[in-house]
């Protein structure tokens, strides 16, 4: 084995939901192999992470992620997010340019943070280079013009001009400064908290004797923890959170919309939105121009208003950015009698309390009505959440459900005692299973290289003050055959069903340089799977 890529079918639902910004971080090793692993990170209606799937990979060639792109696309049915994130990998991003033609490429600015503590230690440690230069080009320069006298300011007055570092840096600017990416939505993912969470989810296994088991339960594990507490979120995001500003309809039609974390960071710029004053009005027979100014602050923020379809744009263009309004637009918007609620044009689904309503999760969709009582049981138990969590709103809901549930109960039994069993009947599924199946994989082999470090990938500045040990040399991968049986006593296993012992699981081989070829479905090794979505999994693998 050397490239595999794997995720579950609630993860395929959850990147329909929630794909349109993509983290891609290869900044960790499982170090008994050397395999680099490189989960996709996206980011849910309650502004935590969640995981799309997750790859390891032999090396960091451009070959490698076409072939893990490829798969990524062919896997999540060929919808490719809008933004994705990645550190300075050259081979990557050139994957990205032939397999994400109309993604937007952004650089994480916690990869930038550390290159530079790492290439220009002395300047980063300056608060007057950092704050006064630095931050403003990442974050605080409103356009291109603005940029480029501040980046020339900076030049002039710490003498830049001739750093290798910041010249290429330079060179990547449309990538990684908000005065070049205004336009393109990212969620807000500009900081450092993204990727820093992310490096938590493997930190505990990327050690010098991680297997891949080891790495892959622990992937599970933190699976099945982001979706609690996504559960929990959703449970207490249902009614409405109490108002600071009472009997304000944007602010109640906002609490209602959104989720809790989400109205959290709508009602700051709405609380803030009050201390904004208009310096300045034009009109031109269609569109308001406002002028905005907030005391003790020098910028100023220019907002177009049209009074007939209610729709507004402000040039700090926070929404394009994060997808709820801002503070300028919001001023505008309170301040016109007319307006009652956040126009429709500015709600965005992905941060609503229904941000999953509608979603259809096609590979459940796709399961016959013969299909084993395992995954007819995870079906309804997926289906019947949303029926739980508005059931859960007051004791009038908690009955209307309760009442249904009784008459639903009631006919099953009925159709049940009708239900005439012959010697003939078609057999569920769970009982065709076999005990056991195999597969062939070619094993990585076991070596360490020069200069490979445990665990995250770190800077100069993080690593110890000691000389690495000299390893030997790159050697040919020989074919080593590694048989993966299922088996039916593992204990560990999640008793989803009395009937379920194996989660099913396809294999698709190929070739790096070559297409996918699909072979006969096979069972993947509960041991493995253990903790995933009780869905039918995809697994990849290059062999």
């Amino acid at each position: 084995m050397t490239n595999i890529f794997w995720r579950d079918s609630l993860s395929k639902y959850d990147y329909d939901c929630f794909g349109d910004v993509l983290v891609f971080d290869t900044t960790y090793r499982t170090n008994r192999y050397n395999l680099i692993c490189a989960p996709f990170v996206g980011v849910n209606h309650h502004w935590k992470n969640i995981l799309f799937g997750c790859a390891l990979l032999l090396d960091e060639t451009a070959e490698s992620f076409i072939w893990l792109f490829e798969v990524f696309l062919k896997s999540m049915g060929n919808k490719a997010p809008k933004t994705i994130f990645t550190d300075q990998d050259q081979a990557m991003a050139k994957a990205i340019r032939i397999m994400f033609p109309n993604t937007q490429h952004r650089l994480c600015t916690w990869h930038i943070g550390k290159n530079a503590h790492q290439n220009i230690p002395d300047l980063y440690r300056n608060p007057s280079f950092k704050d006064k230069y630095f931050s403003t080009l990442m974050y605080r320069c409103r356009s291109e013009d603005e940029f480029e006298s501040t980046w020339k300011e900076m030049e002039d007055e710490w003498g830049t001009k001739n750093n290798n570092w910041l010249q290429r840096l330079y060179n990547l600017r449309h990538k990684w400064s908000l005065a070049f990416g205004c336009d393109t939505f990212t969620r807000g993912i500009t900081l450092s908290q993204r990727s820093e969470s992310t490096n938590n989810v493997f930190q505990h296994t990327a050690t010098k004797t991680s297997s891949v088991v080891a790495l892959v339960h622990q992937y599970e594990e933190q699976l099945k923890h982001m979706r609690e507490i996504e559960s929990q979120d959703d449970y207490n995001s249902r009614g409405k959170p109490k108002l600071q500003v009472s009997k304000n309809g944007i602010l109640g039609h906002a609490a209602k919309l959104y989720t809790r974390t989400i109205f959290k960071k709508f009602n700051v710029e709405f609380v803030e939105s009050l201390g904004e004053q208009v310096s300045g009005t034009t009109f031109d027979g269609s569109i308001y121009l406002y002028t905005l100014k907030c005391s003790g602050i020098e910028r100023e923020n220019v907002v177009k208003f049209n009074p007939v379809d209610f729709s507004v744009f402000c040039d700090c263009k926070s929404f394009e950015l994060k997808g709820w309004l801002c503070r300028h637009a919001l001023k505008v918007l309170n301040d016109n009698i007319l307006v009652t609620s956040v126009p429709s044009s500015y709600i965005l689904k992905r941060w609503t309390k229904g941000a999953k309503e509608g979603i259809v999760n096609d590979e459940c969709q796709q399961m016959s009505s013969s299909s084993s009582k395992f995954n007819r049981f995870s079906t309804l138990m997926q289906e019947s959440f949303e029926l739980m969590s508005l059931g859960a709103e007051d004791v009038n809901t908690m009955t209307i459900v309760r009442t249904n549930m009784n008459k639903t109960k009631a006919k099953i039994a009925s159709y049940k005692a009708s239900v005439v069993v012959t010697d003939d009947a078609v057999p569920d599924d769970d009982d065709d299973i076999e005990d056991s199946c195999e597969i062939s994989v070619s094993d990585p082999i076991r070596r360490k290289r020069k200069g490979i470090s445990y665990g995250r990938l770190k800077s100069s500045s993080e690593k110890k003050n000691k000389k690495s040990k000299k390893g030997t040399p790159p050697t040919r991968i020989e074919s080593q055959e590694l048989a993966i049986q299922a088996t039916h006593n593992e204990s560990h296993y999640p008793n989803y069903s009395s009937n379920s012992n194996v989660s099913r699981s396809a294999f698709y081989p190929s070739n790096v340089d070559g297409p996918s070829v699909q072979q006969p479905p096979c069972f993947m090794p509960p041991g493995i799977m253990n903790g995933f979505s009780p869905f039918p999994n995809q697994v990849y693998l290059v062999v």
